[in-house]
């Protein structure tokens, strides 16, 4: 599981079957190594996230990183560009990224 609350997943290929599981424990430890670095990255590292987060989403945060003394949802929303209620959805989540990192 990603820091972004959801499931990435990732293609081996291989001439045969044996050359595909031979590919996979490489595969597995650059995956949770990604995820080590954006976990220790914060808010910042949110945009390495490979297909994971939203252009909304990213969009908020950013804007909550340069503006951390913002409060009102409905001015992040429209500051953002996004709808009140993607900002309440992902809010808590972004705070919760901001003072982890």
């Amino acid at each position: 599981m990603w820091p972004d609350g959801k499931k990435h997943s990732r293609n081996i290929y291989g001439k045969t079957r044996e050359e595909c599981e031979a590919k996979l424990p490489e595969l597995i430890a650059e995956m949770k190594a990604e995820i080590v670095a954006i976990k220790a990255g914060g808010v910042e590292a949110m945009s390495s996230i490979p297909d994971g987060i939203s252009k909304k989403k990213r969009a908020i945060a950013e804007y909550m990183r340069l503006n951390p003394t913002v409060t009102n949802k409905a001015l992040i929303a429209r500051e953002s560009g996004a709808s009140r209620w993607t900002v309440q959805k992902y809010y808590d989540d972004i705070r919760r990224m901001m003072t982890a990192g």
